[in-house]
């Protein structure tokens, strides 16, 4: 697959730098990228790819090709391990993702408000409604393992269609 990153690597005192590359093989754990430049190895990079969300990242290779007169760097995911891991979808600081409301049934609602007075009794936390719902619907999004499934399919058949957009364009 042949897709464009977005290479974030550190420089000096916090700042970072922004580079292009495109994939020249991908594997679930990792890439080969195409650079205009080397990156040094063993160097922690936040990749972006363009289906959405980041990954970190390590170059673990630093390579000339000859025949393209190109520099290639191999990168090994570290976080979230894969490319179709749905933690890549987590905020981080600087990025916050869109916000959504969902509508629930009032009873639902006050099964929530007492959930999350219950965990503040039992576990002294400092829960909010708000946070107590976003960790449900995260587990039941990772606990369902034929979602999980389709949603990576889904992505590769993202990532077919936008290759084969570029292609014809």
């Amino acid at each position: 697959m042949r897709f464009p990153v977005r290479v974030e690597m550190p420089v000096d005192e916090g700042r970072t730098r922004v580079l292009h590359a495109y994939t020249v093989v991908v594997s679930h754990a990792g890439a080969t990228l195409d650079m205009d430049e080397p990156i040094p190895e063993g160097m922690g990079l936040q990749v972006s790819p363009p289906f959405g969300g980041s990954l970190l990242a390590e170059v673990n290779g630093v390579w000339f090709d000859g025949e393209t007169g190109r520099h290639r760097v191999s990168i090994r995911l570290l976080d979230p391990l894969s490319w179709t891991s749905p933690e890549r979808f987590v905020s981080s600081s600087g990025h916050e993702p869109e916000r959504v409301n969902v509508r629930i049934h009032p009873w639902v609602w006050q099964m929530l408000g007492e959930y999350t007075a219950y965990l503040n009794e039992t576990a002294a936390a400092d829960a909010t409604a708000d946070g107590v719902a976003e960790g449900i619907l995260e587990r039941a999004l990772l606990a369902d393992a034929q979602f999980q499934k389709w949603f990576t399919a889904k992505i590769t058949e993202d990532i077919e269609a936008w290759e084969e957009c570029l292609r014809e364009g």
